[in-house]
């Protein structure tokens, strides 16, 4: 879920930084939620950490340009806030974000991408559905001409539903013929309506996680 802070709660996070250790700007390192892997280090001034807080997007201060700066403002690449870490000497934060799309402006993931070492890249796991799901929650919120899942918003239920029961037929054609290949893409297509339908219905994906906990609990026990 986006943390978006009232204007009290903000300022009162705001008032427990201490910027005058570096001309009133405060450095900040940016981690990916769903994989841990950190994104970016950059300056935030007092207003644009109230910004990040309110809006649930990251807004940095830009020593070159002199300016406040969405990330995202022009590549719709933005950083959706999900918590604030202050340092112990409240002189830095880490801010934890789900990504849309790349957060380098080279194209890559990650702007820390030249190591010494060569490493693995890292492998995905069912965090990409949480991470989807923001996105698509987001279109939702903050719609676009461009975005799909804002025009099947616009459209209603019935058009969501309607593409969960055809790719739910076309799932259970593609494992009658057992096409392993189009079995995974129609899986997938199903479920992320399914993930359209919860953001509609302003539900959880962590409510599906709570289920599947419970009833694996009590089958357990």
């Amino acid at each position: 879920m986006v943390l978006q802070l009232s204007e009290v709660e903000a300022e009162k996070f705001v008032e427990k930084v201490n910027f005058e250790k570096m001309k009133r700007l405060v450095p900040v390192v940016v981690q990916d939620s769903s994989n841990d892997q950190v994104l970016t280090q950059a300056f935030m001034n007092r207003q644009a950490l109230k910004l990040t807080l309110t809006s649930g997007k990251m807004h940095y201060w830009s020593r070159t340009k002199k300016r406040i700066w969405l990330k995202g403002e022009e590549s719709g690449h933005h950083s959706l806030l999900q918590n604030a870490i202050l340092d112990c000497d409240n002189d830095a934060i880490l801010f934890k974000v789900q990504q849309i799309g790349v957060c380098c402006h080279t194209g890559q993931e990650t702007c820390f991408h030249n190591p010494i070492i060569a490493e693995k890249k890292l492998a995905v796991d069912a965090k990409i559905l949480e991470r989807i799901f923001e996105v698509v929650v987001d279109r939702i919120k903050n719609p676009t001409k461009q975005s799909y899942v804002s025009k099947l918003h616009r459209k209603g239920e019935d058009a969501i539903l309607q593409k969960i029961g055809e790719e739910t037929t076309e799932l259970v054609l593609a494992v009658k013929a057992n096409q392993l290949e189009q079995i995974v893409h129609e899986a997938t297509d199903t479920l992320f309506f399914i993930l359209v339908l919860f953001a509609q219905k302003n539900l959880r994906l962590q409510e599906i996680f709570k289920e599947l906990e419970r009833r694996h609990q009590e089958k357990t026990r």
